[in-house]
């Protein structure tokens, strides 16, 4: 799928180490030029980040916060930085720094279901996952996921 602007979205896994630099370096390449945005997904915060918006306890205005998370689903790279993902935020900041609308994103769970879910609100067209990430089945709901899955090498 494209943006309004006729560019695909690309949702593709990252860590907070090198260990993705292929996937990171294949979503470059294929957004460059204005041709894409890219949404690292930070699979390392899964299990360890707790949701980006306030808890039950927090205070007012959670329906609001949950609202527009469920809205927009990215980050940029302060709130990155906010949350603790400074790695992540730095790799958003280097893929901005070369002309890719680069933003993040912190699930809380690592299942390749989420992430394909996640890529289908997101609009993408595109996923790209290491090896080792299995690629989502088309759940109940779906006969066919409307993302593909491309798989990179290290």
């Amino acid at each position: 799928m494209a943006t309004a602007s006729g560019s695909q979205v690309i949702v593709a896994v990252t860590g907070e180490d090198d260990r993705y630099d292929a996937i990171r370096t294949r979503a470059s390449a294929l957004a460059a030029g204005g041709r894409g945005t890219v949404i690292l997904y930070d699979i390392d915060a899964a299990g360890v980040f707790a949701s980006p918006v306030p808890t039950g306890w927090s205070g007012e205005g959670q329906k609001e916060l949950v609202e527009d998370e469920a809205s927009h689903d990215r980050l940029d790279a302060d709130a990155l930085e906010t949350a603790g993902r400074g790695a992540i935020a730095n790799q958003v900041r280097s893929l901005r720094s070369i002309g890719v609308d680069a933003w993040g994103w912190l699930p809380t769970k690592k299942a390749a279901a989420d992430l394909a879910a996640y890529a289908e609100r997101q609009g993408a067209s595109l996923v790209l996952v290491p090896k080792e990430l299995e690629h989502p089945a088309p759940d109940d709901d779906h006969d066919q996921r409307q993302v593909r899955f491309e798989t990179v090498e290290a």
